[in-house]
């Protein structure tokens, strides 16, 4: 047999109908619990997503300075003698560096492109609004060796700078620089020295 359910009105006598429907809302403090929450979780997901995006700028960067460097020894193999370049005008560091900060970067690319590079790479975030790597912008300069580093002859040695934004700084040096004036470390950037 079925049973039918039904609504008594006997049932809900002496009931606050006022009071019940004030009962059913949320309360400010309530309401305040709920948006702090959100907050918390939208800024935790802001700083998730911009290390993230750090990390990929700096991953790219690496690769970069891995075709920038196959690029220079090509060269070296066709000439004997890394790229000599300089920055003629408006330099933001002085004339024997190339950067992609004050515009020069495309002095080395004219040396580079196409036969050793098909383009020659700039930093995530470059911009000639910012200081060169040296002076803890994100770019890329070239030093060629007017001065040579190491003891060798000129042409025989180049520095790559440039600056990571998630990783600690590095400072590298291929080849045998033992004797001669030394590469150096200028503190806010990353450095690649190599010598022949």
């Amino acid at each position: 047999m079925k049973r039918i359910a039904y609504f008594s009105p006997s049932a809900t006598r002496g009931v606050d109908w006022r009071r019940v429907r004030k009962d059913r809302g949320f309360t400010i403090v309530e309401l305040l619990i709920v948006i702090v929450v959100i907050a918390i979780l939208a800024a935790i997901t802001v700083v998730a997503y911009n290390g993230i995006q750090a990390r990929g700028r700096d991953s790219a960067r690496k690769n970069d300075l891995v075709f920038i460097k196959k690029a220079l020894e090509l060269y070296y193999i066709d000439n004997g003698r890394y790229p000599s370049v300089s920055c003629a005008s408006g330099c933001k560091i002085n004339g024997a560096w190339v950067s992609t900060s004050d515009g020069s970067w495309s002095n080395l690319a004219a040396v580079l492109v196409p036969k050793y590079i098909s383009k020659l790479p700039s930093d995530p975030q470059a911009s000639t609004a910012t200081n060169p790597a040296l002076g803890g912008g994100y770019n890329y300069d070239y030093y060629n060796d007017l001065a040579p580093l190491c003891g060798k002859s000129s042409g025989q040695s180049y520095i790559l700078t440039y600056r990571l934004e998630n990783e600690p700084q590095k400072y590298e040096i291929s080849g045998n620089c033992s004797s001669g004036s030394q590469p150096t470390d200028y503190g806010p950037s990353s450095e690649y020295a190599s010598t022949k």
